[in-house]
């Protein structure tokens, strides 16, 4: 009974005791509830240094296929793998240090989901397994180290509205969606050109000094060059355009307009796509010879089958030292670009680029191109060496001339003036006879001594005067030496980078310029297109680090706001989003907040590309990517 009692008493306690811990608590736990996970890392630590290799993985909007790139590191450093092409160097300004680092360190602020039934919604569909035609699909990047695996990998969805640079992400294998803000996610590209520095010429135009425009086709029956005209010369300074030997009529001038849209647009020729060139072409191109020899050898041949494909032909022509050798030429002519430095570009153009079904670039908007460089000594001014003075006495001619031979350029002689003759002392006199004879001879001898005196300062004189002129002659000519060797060094520079590819160009870049004579002479009685004296225009501002007013938090570069800037126009025109919300959410100018509007305007209120740009539209058109100080501008006309 007494133990029956016990347990009662123990068991009452019991329960009281989990009543009160019961009403006690502060808050009941909801089992569903999730943990909180703001801050948390997104991966666990890695070294950034370890990525070797970058995979991305997305669907082309335009195409609507899934398409992927991989980045590798080699000896050689970074270069670009795509299935049937050759690698090429992932040179890109920044991209390689961008995406290879963005997945270090993400924190999460938030779980927004946890079903793959919202997979799509936030856009965070894997693009390896999903149906390219489906809506919601995201960009998948891997960063693999040497061994070739996964460091991390994530997919990129839909940013989050309101908070720049924030993305909803998930990793691959796992459901739960994520708010998290991923610096450069625009970065992460499948595209090619995305990948490499586009500007291959390294082309400053603000240093063309002369455009010559060859515009002959190829007679490959008689193979031989056919031109209808000579050449066209064109010299640009000081922003100046002439056409020596051009004829022009008095009722002619030159375009300027097309002539510096022709200058902008060799310094903005960009890569589209590349191949590979045969070997013998790339070491002869890489030793600045644009000929080769033993065309009868069937490796040669083959040579000539891979140009003939892309619209470039061998015709027999002379080298340098007068022999016959093949030389490739282009059936759409050619374009000389030359530089102050001295540097001259050679640009041929060919074929249509056709590329694969799958190729990105294959829509027949772009053409080859085969490009070097090479020195031309007549873009630099030679020195304009002094003639020597004659060293004859006294102006005597020279077996040269009255001013005597051009010494070649060298260093000045070692060269002591040479001092007046001794004095010494003359022999006792012999016995004067007469006191007049003795005064005549002593007047004889100080005069032939002074003459003595007068010609070693005279010679002396001479030879410091002709010193002098060699010691300048030499200056001008070492420096004129100096910018020939600079010159070479340059274009051994340049081939270095171009003589392993054919570049592909846009074929509208290709338009601009390769120009017929027609195209920059017009007539000075055309009638002045009268503009409006104002109208409305609204505008997408894409600004970078440096550009003038840009706010301090922008960091992209002004290669990434260019792309930028061309991706958000696609949208606009191809996508079709409208101009007014792509302006609230993407624009870095003030206008921004309200669409873009900037209301009405007069041309000279703005900066000129901009007005050029924006006044040449018509109403409800929108520009190409217009670029000024500010950065880049996408323009629609309203009134």
């Amino acid at each position: 009974m007494k133990e029956n009692k016990k347990t009662i008493t123990f068991l009452g306690a019991a329960i009281i005791a989990v009543c009160i811990a019961t009403f006690t608590s502060p808050t009941k736990r909801d089992p569903s509830a999730k943990a909180n996970l703001m801050g948390q890392a997104l991966f666990e630590s890695f070294d950034a240094r370890a990525v070797t290799g970058i995979e991305i993985v997305e669907v082309d909007e335009e195409d609507i296929q899934t398409k992927s790139i991989e980045v590798t590191q080699t000896e050689k450093g970074w270069f670009i793998r795509r299935p049937g092409k050759a690698d090429y160097p992932a040179n890109a300004d920044n991209q390689l240090e961008d995406v290879s680092s963005m997945l270090f360190d993400l924190r999460i602020i938030d779980q927004a989901g946890e079903g793959a039934g919202e997979h799509a919604k936030f856009g965070v569909l894997n693009p390896s397994k999903a149906d390219a035609t489906e809506s919601g699909i995201g960009r998948l990047i891997h960063l693999k180290n040497s061994s070739g695996s996964n460091l991390a990998s994530l997919i990129i969805g839909e940013e989050v509205d309101g908070l720049p640079n924030t993305y909803y992400v998930r990793k691959p294998e796992q459901n739960a969606v994520y708010r998290v803000e991923v610096s450069n996610a625009r970065d992460v590209s499948s595209k090619f050109v995305d990948w490499v520095e586009q500007d291959f010429l390294d082309l400053d135009k603000r240093k063309i000094k002369q455009v010559t425009l060859d515009n002959y086709d190829v007679n490959l029956a008689q193979g031989k060059i056919n031109r209808t005209n000579n050449p066209f010369v064109l010299n640009i300074a000081d922003s100046k355009w002439s056409f020596p030997g051009g004829n022009l009529k008095d009722n002619e001038e030159l375009d300027k307009e097309i002539l510096d849209a022709l200058k902008d647009a060799l310094d903005d020729l960009e890569i589209i796509d590349v191949e590979r060139k045969p070997e013998i072409l790339v070491n002869n191109l890489k030793q600045g010879k644009e000929f080769f020899s033993n065309l009868r050898d069937a490796n040669n041949q083959a040579v000539v089958q891979s140009l003939q494909q892309k619209g470039f032909y061998t015709i027999a022509a002379k080298d340098a030292s007068g022999q016959t050798v093949p030389k490739v030429v282009s059936n759409k002519g050619e374009v000389l670009v030359g530089m102050e430095s001295g540097v001259e570009y050679v640009l041929r153009f060919g074929d249509i680029y056709r590329g694969s079904e799958e190729d990105e670039n294959s829509s027949g908007d772009s053409r080859y191109i085969y490009a070097f460089a090479r020195v031309n000594e007549s873009l630099l001014t030679p020195p304009n060496l002094a003639p020597l003075p004659s060293a004859s006495p006294q102006g005597a001619k020279g077996p040269e001339g009255e001013k005597g031979p051009i010494a070649k350029p060298g260093s000045p002689p070692d060269f002591t003036p040479p001092t007046a003759p001794p004095k010494v002392t003359p022999p006792p006199p012999p016995a004067q006879p007469k006191a007049a004879n003795n005064k005549a001879v002593k007047v004889e001898k100080k005069t032939a001594t002074d003459q003595a005196a007068e010609k070693a300062k005279k010679d002396a004189e001479k030879e410091a005067e002709i010193a002098q002129v060699q010691a300048s002659n030499a200056r001008m000519q070492a420096e004129y030496d100096g910018k020939i060797n600079k010159a070479r060094q340059r274009a051994k520079e340049i081939n270095e980078n171009l003589a392993g590819w054919y570049y592909v160009i846009s074929n509208d870049v290709y338009e601009k310029i390769r120009l017929e004579r027609n195209s920059f002479v017009k007539s000075k009685d055309n009638p002045v297109v009268e503009l409006p004296d104002e109208i409305s225009a609204s505008h997408i501002l894409i600004s970078y680090k440096g550009a003038d007013r840009a706010d301090s938090k922008i960091t992209r570069s002004k290669q990434a706001a260019r792309k930028e800037a061309e991706r958000i126009r696609g949208l606009i025109t191809n996508g079709g989003k409208d101009f007014a919300d792509m302006a609230k959410k993407h624009s870095d100018g003030p206008s921004g907040p309200k669409g873009g509007d900037l209301g009405s305007f007069k041309f000279e209120v703005m900066a000129q590309p901009f007005s050029e740009a924006a006044f040449d539209l018509n109403i409800d058109e929108v520009s190409e990517v217009v670029e000024t100080g500010f950065g880049f501008h996408i323009i629609k006309r309203t009134q």
